[in-house]
């Protein structure tokens, strides 16, 4: 089986803007949501794993508290910018 390289907190950011943005009054479409996600990753740690082709992987065991703040934080700040200057 092919191994490959993946960043956990690419599915962790996506998942979370999807609970977070309804709490907004902005944009929801897929650019401004990808604009949101990429501005919160580049601000956030990467948390790579390597894996099996296929294989899911559905927590990361070093989520806590300060790590969950973190992310909820990096998406509002996206959240806020893109909603003031969307790109479409």
């Amino acid at each position: 089986m092919d191994k490959i390289l993946h960043n956990l907190m690419e599915d962790l950011v996506i998942k979370q803007i999807d609970h977070i943005i309804d709490s907004f009054n902005c944009c929801k479409c897929e650019q401004c949501r990808l604009d949101i996600a990429s501005y919160a990753l580049n601000r956030l740690p990467a948390k790579y794993v390597v894996t099996t082709q296929g294989e899911l992987i559905t927590r990361l065991d070093s989520l806590d508290l300060q790590f969950e703040t973190n992310v909820t934080t990096a998406i509002t700040q996206g959240i806020i910018l893109v909603g003031n200057n969307p790109r479409h």
